[in-house]
Parts: C-alpha cells; sequence; structure tokens
C-alpha cells in the first residue's frame, strides 16, 4: 500500500510503502521469470516479505517491472540507461528511490529505544555530546538513518561511521534538513527527514558534478 511519495531534486522519486499485503498477492503482481525465481529461492519469510515489497513498490514508482542488479558491495541497481536506484527496508515499512542521474541514498527504521544504547558505535565522542547530550532518540535515530544513507553513496571507505561522517548539529522536528560532513575529502552533504510514530526516514542525494 502506497504510504507517501516524495519529489526529488533534478526529476526523481522516493516512494514510502507499507506492505499490508500477503506474499501470495504481491507476488503475482511480479511477472518476470528472473524476480519469480529469486523470490522462491529465497528460505525466510522475512527476507520473502522485504524482497517483494521493494519491487512492488519499484513497479507502482515507475510503472514498469525491474530485475535489480546488487555489485560486488552490495549497492542495487538498475540495467544501463535506467534510474539511479535506492533502497531500504524495515518491518513492513519500505522506501524506494529513483532518479535519472544522481546516486540517492536512503534509509527507514522503525523506532526503537535501543539505539541510545549503541549510538557510541556509530557515533564519535563530540557528536555524542553535541546532539542533545546524547538523551534525544529521535535526533539519535535521524543521526543513524543519515550514516546509513550517506553510506550507500559513498560506499565502504566510509564504513567507520564514528570517524568518516560528521553529523552537524541540528533541531528536530517532524521533519527537516540536517548536514553530515564526509570528513575524508570535506564534502558536505545535505539530507533531508521525517519522523512520525511509525519510522524514522532519512534521504540524500549525491552532489552534483559539474
Amino acid at each position: 500500500m502506497i504510504h507517501k511519495l516524495y519529489p526529488l531534486d533534478g526529476g526523481g522519486q522516493l516512494l514510502v510503502w507499507q506492505t499490508t499485503e500477503s506474499a501470495e498477492e504481491l507476488l503475482n503482481e511480479l511477472q518476470l521469470p528472473e524476480n519469480r525465481a529469486e523470490y522462491h529461492a529465497i528460505k525466510t519469510h522475512k527476507r520473502q516479505m522485504e524482497f517483494l515489497g521493494v519491487r512492488v513498490a519499484l513497479k507502482r514508482l515507475t510503472g514498469k517491472e525491474f530485475h535489480i542488479f546488487y555489485d560486488k558491495s552490495g549497492k542495487p541497481f538498475l540495467p544501463t540507461g535506467c534510474y539511479m536506484l535506492g533502497i531500504s527496508h524495515s518491518r513492513e515499512w519500505v522506501a524506494v528511490a529513483i532518479h535519472p542521474t544522481r546516486q540517492v541514498g536512503v534509509d527507514i527504521e522503525c523506532s526503537t529505544e535501543k539505539i541510545l544504547r549503541v549510538q557510541q558505535r556509530f557515533l564519535s565522542e563530540t557528536e555524542q555530546t553535541a546532539l542533545s547530550k546524547s538523551v534525544d532518540t529521535k535526533q539519535i535515530a535521524i543521526a543513524w538513518s543519515g550514516k546509513e544513507a550517506l553510506y550507500k553513496i559513498i560506499g565502504k571507505e566510509s564504513a567507520d561511521f564514528a570517524h568518516t561522517m560528521h553529523v552537524r548539529p541540528f533541531d528536530t522536528g517532524q521533519e527537516g534538513e540536517f548536514a553530515i560532513e564526509y570528513v575524508p575529502d570535506g564534502t558536505l552533504y545535505r539530507l533531508h527527514y521525517t519522523c512520525n510514530s511509525n519510522y524514522t526516514l532519512v534521504y540524500c542525494l549525491d552532489k552534483k558534478r559539474e
């Protein structure tokens, strides 16, 4: 079920999808033999639902069914000449983003108090102090999803979240923008977030290449 559609700069779109359908209902919407074969090879129900939710959401977004490929680092991509692709899923929620020319990173996470207990894994001591002194669950969740979204653009060289990416201080609301600096080269990325009782969503576009 389509939950919300977001326009992205430069002609991209991001769809948030809530998977309320059964696996059989979703599978009936997929006709490509490679998609159906890949689905039947998945062993767990959770992974099956994630697989189906992403592909049906992508079909809703583009009006066309695609087979999704993955590179050696696990980054998803579509056939040459199609869109740049970003995907994320958490429980029954799926986020799928496309863009004609720029890479897009997206992360969706269902709310959890656990985020405060593990923040030292992805935030530096400076960030932990600057971000509401580490007690604002919403802000820490946005920071986590922001780094996850940016990682999907930059790749494995940014895997040490606490040291390669620095979240600039920001105020939290139901939606807004914030910035993350990629420390090795000083590039500053602008990210967008939305928070509600169901999930935290963060997305960003790769920097324009002049």
